[in-house]
């Protein structure tokens, strides 16, 4: 090859390189742009919804929606009281005064020195006590179990029942090695988890327990669903002190101090076995020690039930009416 051919191809290498670190700037600064049109609606929605109450044990941020049988609605990661109204708009019967909550460090129940279980329990009691209902369904979803159980344990005089959907109840395993990275990385950046959320969607869902098998048979209405549920994540930054809190406060649940086996109430255990963010373990775990209690499983449907929406629905419904 000449001399003057390989000066030839340099030339046109550098110029692909630089079109293409161009073509990445422009886009990035459009993505940017509407990025940060989007963070200022959805810190607006988050704001416009809830109400912020103090007590005598903190401050407790919450939102009520529907009239009737009222249900404690306890979110999971990620989430806030915003996700806890998404998922009783899917899960819960209509005629339900759902009382969605946002456990500490997300959105704005802000973390107190003790931010535990033991302790946001005591803060739901005093909720209850603000609002004048004495007792209530208890639905306590993914990372949303250790409170739920802790509240269900030290005021069983408050609680009809309680359903644990794909909860934690138990010692949870140490993150893979993807999820350290997830953590480490576009937990700390708005942007980043903003441009996966919109573009790579997929991945995160499977990163967060749902298949790419199951994936391939969710419906447009589970699209849809999956889509709203990871657009109110953002701006992640509302909801990180409350994500990383959980890794500290769950990193431990020992029996001694969960003592499940106390529970009276009747309990409804909701968990898929393909759930790959919080193992199917927990769920025999809870059914096996907690007395009263009905396990409903599902061979496949990921973290989200995909494809079992109409039947958890219905089986929560019939449960609230009968206590099993």
């Amino acid at each position: 090859m000449s001399t003057i051919n390989r000066i030839t191809i340099k030339k046109i290498a550098v110029i692909i390189i630089f079109v293409l670190i161009s073509t990445t700037v422009v886009f990035l600064g459009i993505q940017h742009k509407r990025f940060s049109k989007v963070k200022l609606d959805q810190i607006e929605k988050a704001k416009g919804k809830s109400i912020v109450v103090e007590t005598e044990e903190g401050t407790i941020e919450y939102a009520i929606s529907g009239k009737g049988d009222p249900v404690l609605m306890i979110h999971g990661a990620g989430g806030g009281y915003d996700q806890g109204l998404l998922l009783a708009d899917r899960f819960l019967p209509k005629d339900s005064m759902v009382i969605a909550v946002s456990r500490f460090g997300y959105l704005d129940t802000p973390l107190p020195e003790e931010p535990t279980p033991d302790h946001q329990a005591t803060l739901y009691r005093d909720l209850l006590d603000k609002l004048g209902i004495n007792k209530v369904h208890v639905v306590a979803v993914s990372d949303g179990g250790p409170s739920g159980l802790k509240f269900t344990i030290k005021y069983p005089e408050r609680v009809k029942s309680l359903t644990m959907m794909c909860a934690k109840s138990k010692t949870p395993p140490k993150l893979t090695t993807v999820q350290s990275i997830v953590f480490g990385t576009i937990f700390h950046n708005d942007f980043l988890f903003w441009m996966i959320t919109e573009y790579i969607q997929s991945d995160l869902l499977n990163v967060l327990g749902v298949s790419k098998k199951v994936q391939e048979k969710m419906t447009e209405d589970e699209i849809q669903m999956a889509k709203e549920f990871f657009e109110m994540m953002n701006p992640i930054s509302l909801r990180k002190k409350g994500i990383f809190n959980a890794n500290i406060q769950f990193k431990e649940l020992s029996p001694e101090d969960y003592p499940i086996w106390e529970i009276k109430a009747p309990t409804l255990v909701i968990h898929a076995e393909d759930d790959t963010l919080q193992p199917f373990y927990y769920a025999e775990y809870t059914h096996e020690k907690i007395p009263n209690s009905t396990l409903l499983s599902f061979k496949e449907g990921g973290h989200m039930f995909f494809s079992h929406h109409e039947e958890i629905s219905e089986a929560i419904k019939h449960f609230f009416s009968n206590g099993f």
